[in-house]
């Protein structure tokens, strides 16, 4: 936007001295989201790498993760970063997802699975009228400035289970929940 439009914008920052740890601006962009993704909740982060890798740590997963080798690097390295060890599942020729067909036969535990979609470039999209951010257990998205919808870095994730919310917080904010709240 023009500097001036952006200044306008950001303003009321310098004005209620609020600028980290989930401030009004913050606030406002997270039940924006909630509304145009037609999901109960979104979390934002720093990017969609640390959403993707906080939604790791939140789920409790353990041991293995099936992923496509056909993604970008931060993928792979999230799932690294969190001591778990990635399984590369085919990709489907048609539409370059996971080959569905594949997935079966390397799933080592066959119950209590997790889904976590990452749907970076997948803002504001559904698949039969469904909100991608509705899938699975968990739907990442990337807000970096090379995607369609950008707040030039960052990320969010979607999920309707809203206990999730103060366990995210507890990660990305040490424990502070709000302005002046703490555990």
């Amino acid at each position: 936007p023009p500097l001036e439009e952006y200044v306008e914008e950001i303003s009321s920052i310098w004005e209620n001295h609020w600028l980290t740890h989930t401030g009004p601006k913050h606030q406002q962009l997270q039940k924006n989201l909630e509304k145009y993704l037609d999901v109960p909740c979104v979390e934002l982060f720093s990017n969609g790498h640390m959403g993707l890798e906080l939604a790791l740590r939140v789920l409790k997963l353990e041991g293995e993760v099936i992923t496509t080798p056909f993604t970008f690097a931060s993928t792979t390295q999230a799932i690294a970063d969190v001591g778990l060890t990635p399984v590369f599942c085919d990709i489907n020729q048609d539409n370059y997802t996971m080959d569905a067909s594949k997935i079966e036969e390397l799933i080592a535990r066959k119950h209590n699975l997790a889904v976590i979609y990452d749907a970076a470039h997948a803002f504001g999209e559904s698949i039969n009228g469904v909100p991608v951010g509705t899938l699975g257990d968990m739907s990442m998205f990337s807000f970096h400035a090379t995607k369609v919808f950008n707040t030039v870095e960052g990320g969010g994730v979607t999920f309707s289970d809203e206990k999730y919310r103060k366990e995210f917080a507890a990660i990305r904010q040490f424990g502070m929940y709000g302005k002046e709240d703490a555990e």
